[in-house]
């Protein structure tokens, strides 16, 4: 009997607990690389130029957060001194949002409570691979931020090292 209600207990305790891939995604990933192949062409563009940056992080209780900004960006010489189109292409050449996220398996879904540019599409589904300290996610299609074609965006990210502890 003793058995019985201590396996009953411990299958209970499984859902609860994550799994090792979800428990693997959890920390500050930065970008690698970002593609975007165009599903009406073909053609394989980098959405955000050669040299990307980008953060994301992935907590255990559920939440993502994360912000990309393109590698050719204006650099204005003040806020005060910033021209409207600077503050127009400051804000196209970027991406930012906030929300939760589930995995299922290799699939990774994330609902955005918030974003940059409040576009009302407020989740994306993609496939995950994790090798080692290598993420890369295979968005389903999905408009992109940067001018709405239809796109299918690949992303390699590399889990950010824990600051020393002193």
């Amino acid at each position: 009997m003793k058995t019985a209600i201590l396996a009953s207990a411990l299958l209970l305790a499984i859902p609860l607990s994550a799994s090792a891939a979800e428990k693997d995604l959890y920390g500050t990933w930065k970008m690698v690389s970002q593609s975007q192949k165009m599903l009406d062409t073909g053609e394989v563009r980098k959405g955000r130029g050669d040299a990307p940056n980008g953060y994301m992080t992935f907590t255990s209780d559920g939440r993502v957060i994360g912000v990309i900004t393109s590698d050719k960006r204006p650099k204005p010489d003040s806020v005060a001194k910033m021209t409207d189109q600077q503050r127009i292409e400051l804000f196209n050449s970027m991406n930012a949002y906030a929300g939760t996220f589930t995995l299922e398996g290799n699939k990774l879904t994330r609902r955005y409570d918030v974003t940059h540019n409040e576009v009302p599409a407020r989740a994306a589904v993609g496939e995950i691979k994790i090798e080692g300290r290598k993420l890369t996610m295979v968005n389903e299609p999905a408009a992109a931020t940067k001018d709405g074609r239809r796109v299918q965006t690949t992303t390699v990210w590399e889990k950010v090292q824990a600051p020393a502890k002193k």
